[in-house]
């Protein structure tokens, strides 16, 4: 035998021995197959839990003493009401509609979603036959919990299901352990063994529980917590698992439906791209601090030119700046729009599909979940209903492009009511050529059903449908968007106290207190029992420097809902601002109680140490923050300042150094590097800190502050008084600026305004000697007037 006979022969060992394996499973697999033996592909999710939940439908009674199954009153929070027979009666067909709230009908509700026309079309094109459509579609429900609902829903003799999902993959907090951390292998093989017989035998054995991340009954999604979009940050091994998450549940979504005797199509989803930003847009790994400033520059100049109707410069600049940076959503969301605007509509596409695709809080589907919603319709042999590709054709014979914007969408990516209508008679069209319908519905015909939904449709309608609306876009940090829908609402229901927080919210959150507190206010005149009500209330009376306004407020609603944590981690940043450092201190270690793993809550807490002079429990508290979360904003120059007020300049050098090599526009890092450099005996250095920092953060309290005390050494009153007063506009509340403001106006003359700026101080900060000594002297030296 020869040499190479013998190699060759080995590797034949090697690659039956790599083989065996494989076909030994697969003859089992088969096996398991023909003996009914082990789950069919695929019942329970073997990447994520859930807790105990409730049915989404119990057993009731109707008002005509018919037994029907009716939404579980638990469950209306998410879902809609529904009622259906039980059992069903001989010769009906029932549909379930599946999904996020475009199932579900928002910002209308049911009566308005595809799954009500379609039951409306059916009852007009087959009279003689029964139809039952169930709308099943969830706020904010992603394709594992439609997965979960499934297994309840195929209790109910489904005969067909329609799937529209892929929008809220990424909304809840979730990880993968292994699987996200790269190993992509280990991901399909774990992938690969969720759609086996075999595994699901094994599945006792293996621990899977131990590995799983254990998701509540309910959604919790990442904005509804208390930071929202700032829970948000690029991680792409998590989006690469999301993605195969979802591929998996697709077939297991498929293959329940199949278990059940039903047929299933899949839609795929449509969303904004072209009139809708996106939601956070972060800078590209490893950028240079020189590039990165570079790119802020064309990016503002470039929103500047397309504001003015400049498109070709914008583009211009666009293009050099997502050069610069390939990763910044918002960049490639301007370039599309300037390309757009050139009338290049096939690169303003590719630009636009990128900003989406790039967003670091993805609420619209990503382009692989497209694709894999279309592949597993393929696969599984499955009716797929392209509805994104059929409402870019109509895009293109309407307005000579395929860009869908808001000619078809409400927001980010709910469908205007026509994308409804044409969704449902798409699937009236598939039931027609599948024998379940035995004609189709002439156009005439469905205008007149149109038609008489709509005359039903009262201002009331369309006024909750404008709060819905606002509300999804303000949960989604879309204010400059969310405000003409309130308002419009608000002229329809002026006293409705949804409206009147949500307004509230709005203003407040938009840097305008006094209207907040007017709406919040009325708000909780008319709903006191509402905690979100009196929460909001607190925080837009302490953005007036109302601080104990804000502090009864706070306590109201902590009194109407003691578990509500945000409320009292607010409560006690302002008590410590009332230098009420204990019972700051106990309010704030009561919400680490409730929430020990959380950053935000340590920080604060150190600040609370800080303030009452406790540096040591301040540094532990910090360094405890930083565990949790080494790269959260702040927390480094906050270390800093404590190793600093220890005479630890070295560490606190060091920890600046680092918070601003990860973050060169960390404004509190600039901010405390100038804090620094005073204490050093170094003046210029620590002005150009803090003009630093204002570069960054132009209202940052400290830096206006400390600039105008500066300029006042200088001479330079008339700089040093519109630094101060900056820095009051920014926080009506920081009672140092009035006092520095007062010192400023008696070194220029003006008597009376430094009376007022210092009683204000005074006022704000009763606690302080210090304000009170000096009014006390200036009103001394003036013969107590």
């Amino acid at each position: 035998m020869t040499a190479e006979s013998k190699i060759g022969r080995r590797l034949g060992l090697v690659v039956v021995g790599l083989l065996s394996p494989l076909l030994v499973l697969a003859l089992l697999e088969g096996v398991l197959v023909l003996a009914g033996v082990g789950e069919a592909p695929l019942g329970e999710d073997p990447l994520v839990g859930f807790a105990p939940g409730s049915d989404l439908f119990v057993a009731a009674t109707a008002d005509d003493g018919r037994d029907i199954w009716r939404t579980n009153p638990r469950k209306l929070t998410f879902f809609n009401p529904q009622e259906f027979d039980r059992p069903k009666a001989t010769g009906t067909y029932r549909v379930f509609t599946l999904g996020g709230s475009t199932t579900a009908g928002r910002p209308y509700d049911h009566r308005v979603a595809f799954g009500a026309w379609l039951g409306h079309y059916l009852a007009a094109a087959a009279p003689e036959r029964r139809f039952e459509v169930i709308n099943a579609g969830a706020i904010s429900y992603a394709s594992y919990r439609v997965a979960l609902l499934m297994q309840e829903l195929e209790r109910y003799q489904p005969d067909l299901f329609v799937l529209y999902t892929g929008h809220n993959e990424f909304l809840e907090e979730r990880s993968y352990g292994e699987l996200k951390a790269g190993n992509r292998a280990l991901q399909g093989a774990r992938a690969w063994l969720a759609r086996r017989r075999f595994a699901s035998l094994l599945r006792p054995a293996q621990g899977d529980d131990a590995e799983r991340v254990t998701l509540g009954a309910e959604v919790e999604t990442k904005l509804d917590g208390w930071t929202g979009l700032e829970r948000y940050r690029r991680d792409d091994a998590l989006e690469a698992s999301v993605v195969e998450h979802f591929d998996l549940n697709l077939d297991r979504i498929i293959a329940i439906a199949r278990r059940a005797g039903a047929d299933i199509v899949v839609v795929d989803p449509i969303a904004n791209v072209k009139d809708f930003s996106p939601f956070k847009a972060e800078p590209g790994e490893g950028l240079a601090p020189s590039a990165r400033q570079r790119f802020d520059e064309l990016l503002g100049r470039a929103g500047a030119a397309l504001a003015e109707g400049r498109s070709g410069e914008a583009r211009s600049l666009l293009e050099d700046a997502v050069g610069l940076d390939e990763r910044h959503a918002e960049g490639w969301f301007l370039f599309g729009q300037a390309l757009f605007a050139e009338g290049d509509h096939e690169a303003a596409r590719a630009a636009l599909l990128k900003a989406k695709d790039e967003d670091v809080a993805p609420l619209r589907a990503l382009e692989s979940i497209h694709q894999r919603l279309a592949a597993a319709a393929e696969r599984n042999g499955v009716p797929w209903i392209p509805l994104r590709e059929m409402i870019e054709t109509e895009s293109r014979e309407r307005f000579g492009h395929d860009l869908l914007g808001d000619e078809f969408l409400q927001d980010h990516v709910h469908p205007a009511l026509a994308v409804h209508r044409r969704l449902a008679a798409e699937i009236l069209d598939w039931l027609v050529r599948e024998g379940q319908v035995a004609a189709a519905l002439p156009v005439a015909r469905r205008a007149e059903i149109d038609a008489a939904v709509m005359a039903d449709i009262d201002r009331s309608y369309y006024a909750q449908r404008d709060l819905n609306l606002a509300k999804v876009l303000g949960w989604a940090g879309k204010l400059r968007e969310a405000e003409a829908p309130l308002l419009r609402a608000a002229e329809i229901l002026p006293d409705d106290p949804e409206l009147l927080l949500n307004l509230g919210i709005l203003y407040q959150k938009t840097g305008r207190p006094a209207l907040a507190v007017e709406r919040l206010e009325r708000a909780t005149d008319i709903a006191p029992e509402r905690a979100e009500g009196w929460f909001n209330l607190g925080v837009a009376q302490a953005r007036l420097g109302r601080r104990d306004a804000a502090i009864a407020a706070l306590e109201t609603a902590l009194d109407r809902r003691p578990d509500y944590g945000e409320a009292r981690q607010n409560l006690g940043v302002l008590l410590r601002e009332a230098g009420r450092f204990e019972e700051s201190e106990a309010a704030l270690q009561e919400v680490l109680a409730d929430r020990p793993e959380s950053a935000e809550v340590y920080r604060s807490l150190a600040l609370t140490h800080r303030r009452a002079g406790r540096w040591g429990e301040s540094e532990a508290a910090l360094r405890k923050a930083l565990a949790l979360d080494p790269s959260a904003p702040g927390l480094r120059a906050d270390l800093a300042v404590t190793l600093l007020q220890q005479g630890r300049l070295e560490e606190a050098e060091g920890e600046l150094n680092r918070a601003l090599a990860v973050d060169p526009e960390d404004a509190e890092a600039w901010y405390n590097r100038g804090v620094m450099r005073a204490r050093q005996g170094d003046p210029e250095g620590a002005l150009e800190a803090y003009e630093r920092t204002l570069g960054v953060d132009p209202r940052h309290v400290g830096a206006l502050n400390n600039l105008g005390i500066a300029f006042g050494r200088r001479g330079e009153l008339q700089r040093a008084s519109e630094l101060l007063v900056a820095a009051i506009d920014a926080d009506p509340a920081f009672a140092d600026s009035y006092f520095n403001l007062a010192i400023v106006y008696d070194q220029a003359g003006a008597p009376q305004e430094a009376l007022r700026a210092l009683r204000r101080a005074a006022e704000l900060d009763p606690e302080e000697e210090r304000y009170r000594q000096v009014l006390d002297q200036f009103l001394a030296n003036r013969g107590g007037e």
